[in-house]
């Protein structure tokens, strides 16, 4: 039985209400499994929103502690933009990490996928990273986490207005947008259960801001240099780019309001991400060289990013396939249709991402596993 461990990334969590972090993820590496004609398990590791990225890792070692005593099966780890990093940690037999659990079978690790990962870091962490950056989220944190504790009032009067903003949406055609996702599987049935999961989500945030100045390329710099890599574990690395923005976007959305106003905080995003600094990126290998001529049909620029991290600073080991999305589309955020759920493109970079392209993703991932 082979066992596959999802590791969120920053604001990383398993699940908030029926709001899922890996959207249709867990499922399409089963599908791949059993085409191989393969027995998975497919686990998802909840992770601390924004601490360092060494309690992070300590999350995850507890996680595949808990998983290696199931069976003797090999155990593969994919980690998704931070949670890449989390897992490089986790799993370095010279990491000093603050788990509750003592973990020695590394042998039983097989390989690590890292999907759109900052291995050397991205500009948003040195841009949010600065003086106002920390303590404006924690700010914003605890603020949410007291009017969540004392504001009954004000939660349940916002609960009704976002009940008949739905409701106005779906009279306007508008069924797929942020605001429908958020609340249909998180805030439509706010029980108690779901407000105290919230605020402890809140509260973590609140608390530990220290992976902020982690992702910067200096912080990042650092944790390459001093963290070694296990030999017997296949790596390898899911790479991203998105489109840049364009004005022409704009006009594209302009029947929805909510794409509008995430098309320009995409369009932000992606600005501040390609502020890379030549010293900070690596030279890709002449095999990754291939592989991202192959893929996109040139090498990369120093700009080029998925509108979080930039695409040159996502190369560790093989690439394992180059993926023509922004940061969210590759963990299912692209819009696709799952049932009767309502789900949304997050960062609406028209990109051209769909549910090919993501299953051929995650196809790829499964089969660089099922031969670690």
């Amino acid at each position: 039985m082979h066992h596959v461990v999802l590791v969120p990334g920053f604001f990383g969590f398993g699940r908030l209400g029926e709001l899922r972090y890996f959207l249709g993820v867990r499922e399409s590496l089963e599908r791949a499994f059993r085409r191989a004609s393969l027995d998975v398990v497919v686990h998802e590791v909840e992770t601390l929103p924004t601490a360092s990225i060494r309690h992070r890792a300590a999350r995850v070692l507890e996680a595949i502690t808990r998983i290696a005593r199931l069976d003797d099966g090999p155990i593969h780890l994919v980690g998704h933009s931070t949670g890449g990093l989390d897992a490089r940690v986790a799993i370095a037999p010279t990491a000093s990490l603050p788990a509750i659990t003592d973990f020695r079978d590394y042998g039983r690790i097989r390989s690590l996928v890292t999907v759109a990962c900052p291995h050397h870091g991205t500009p948003l962490a040195a841009f949010f990273g600065g003086a106002a950056g920390k303590p404006a989220l924690r700010l914003t944190a605890m603020t949410a986490m007291e009017l969540l504790r004392h504001g009954r009032a004000p939660i349940n009067a916002a609960l009704k207005l976002g009940q008949q903003l739905a409701r106005l949406d779906r009279m306007l055609g508008l069924e797929r947008t942020v605001a429908d996702q958020l609340y249909d599987q998180l805030l439509s049935d706010f029980d108690d259960e779901r407000r105290e999961t919230l605020i402890e989500f809140l509260r973590a945030i609140s608390t530990d801001q220290s992976l902020v100045f982690q992702l910067t390329p200096a912080g990042c710099d650092l944790l390459n240099a001093c963290t070694a890599d296990p030999a017997g574990v296949r790596y390898g690395c899911v790479v991203t780019r998105a489109r840049a923005p364009r004005a022409w976007n704009v006009v594209r959305h302009a029947h929805d309001v909510y794409a509008q106003y995430l098309h320009g905080l995409y369009s932000a995003l992606y600005v501040i991400s390609s502020r890379s600094l030549h010293a900070d990126l690596p030279e890709p290998s002449q095999a990754q060289r291939e592989a991202l001529e192959k893929g996109y049909g040139k090498i990369p620029r120093r700009g080029d990013n998925d509108g979080v991290v930039p695409t040159l600073s996502q190369l560790w080991g093989p690439v394992i396939h180059t993926a023509k999305a922004d940061h969210l589309d590759v963990i299912g955020n692209y819009g696709q249709e799952i049932g009767d759920v309502i789900t949304a493109d997050w960062l609406p970079s028209n990109s051209g991402f769909d549910h090919g392209c993501f299953e051929l993703l995650w196809s790829k991932v499964a089969e660089f596993i099922t031969k670690s």
